[in-house]
């Protein structure tokens, strides 16, 4: 099967999870690859779990079936009876001067919603300090902690120091292959961060051979991956997040143009998450992409980039205090599953 036929398979089955009322769940991820259907993602109870098997069973029955999706006892973060970590979460805001106060507007219920707020690179729409200095005046004093990376649109005027520092003046911590620790009333929250880099993914990646050029293009995609890696194995708290700009999977990018996805991402960095293990991984960069995608040690990866997300931000909940997963990923630092909860559920702002 193509990489066109996948896809087509791959949206006809996310369509019928949504439109069939044993299911009715549009937010479900779904991948074709060799011969099978994998979905992932939350359902509200075993029965519906058991219906996803049979919606897609109907709709492609010369495939194999691996449901991994995995029972949410609650429905948002908001409705979960236990505290939780709330974290909000956007890429991609393109911030200029000439968006003064409006993402201010946007952000200005936040505090009564989640504990902290990452921004997944592309802060400005060309990395130039005024455009920086506009996003720090609509950040500063705001009600949550602010974690961001930097993305390609900052490094565009080759200042992203200056543009990393303008923001740190106001609060806002800014990662680049290293990691920060936020204690919230749900636990504690490990965030570890990098802007990644492109290199394309299993089957349909660049190498480290030949001219310079491509050499060095690898290469820094191999650094950052590595950076990553290493800053999520210095985090003990109860939840772990990595946020990247580039995307670590394929899963993310469907909706893009095929030919463009070495320049949006790399495995490289699925693999340092795998390795290091976390409960999330949050990008952006993929304006067409999609939301939901999972690394192939079983991560759950969220592109949150705002074009995708169609919202001020989302909230990604999570219970530290339980012990079995509901939607987050398997790839935790022991290897027996991840130490939390994650739900997830659009912000009312738009």
């Amino acid at each position: 099967m193509s990489t066109d036929e996948s896809e087509y398979v791959a949206a006809h089955v996310q369509e019928a999870l949504a439109r069939d009322p044993r299911v009715n769940e549009p937010e479900l991820g779904v991948t074709v690859v060799k011969g099978r259907v994998v979905v992932h993602g939350h359902v509200p109870s075993e029965e519906r779990r058991r219906s996803v098997t049979e919606v897609v069973s109907e709709c492609c029955p010369d495939l194999e079936v691996e449901n991994q999706t995995t029972v949410a006892r609650f429905p948002d973060a908001e409705g979960m009876d236990r505290p939780v970590i709330r974290v909000a979460a956007v890429g991609d805001l393109h911030v200029g001067p000439d968006s003064a106060g409006a993402l201010r507007e946007q952000l200005s219920a936040i505090h009564d919603k989640a504990d902290v707020l990452l921004i997944a690179g592309d802060l400005t729409k060309s990395g130039e300090p005024e455009e920086a200095e506009a996003l720090a005046r609509e950040l500063q004093g705001l009600s949550v902690q602010v974690v961001a990376v930097l993305g390609n649109h900052d490094h565009h005027a080759d200042r992203p120091a200056e543009i990393a520092g303008l923001l740190r003046e106001v609060g806002v911590a800014v990662l680049e292959g290293d990691a920060v620790r936020i204690d919230t009333p749900g636990g504690s929250l490990g965030v570890a961060g990098v802007k990644g880099f492109g290199g394309g993914f299993s089957g349909a990646s660049g190498a480290e051979f030949g001219e310079p050029e491509m050499k060095a293009f690898i290469r820094h995609t191999k650094e950052r991956s590595e950076a990553l890696e290493a800053a999520l194995a210095t985090l003990e708290t109860d939840v772990r997040i990595a946020l990247l700009h580039y995307a670590p999977v394929r899963e993310t990018l469907l909706g893009e143009p095929p030919e463009i996805f070495p320049f949006l991402g790399s495995y490289l960095l699925a693999e340092a998450v795998d390795r290091s293990g976390a409960d999330l991984v949050i990008h952006g960069h993929a304006h067409r992409g999609t939301e939901h995608g999972v690394t192939p040690g079983g991560v759950n990866v969220r592109n949150v980039a705002q074009t995708v997300i169609r919202q001020a931000y989302a909230i990604y909940g999570f219970d530290a205090g339980r012990r079995e997963p509901a939607t987050a990923g398997r790839g935790s630092r022991d290897g027996q599953g991840s130490r939390s909860a994650a739900s997830t559920a659009p912000a009312s702002e738009r």
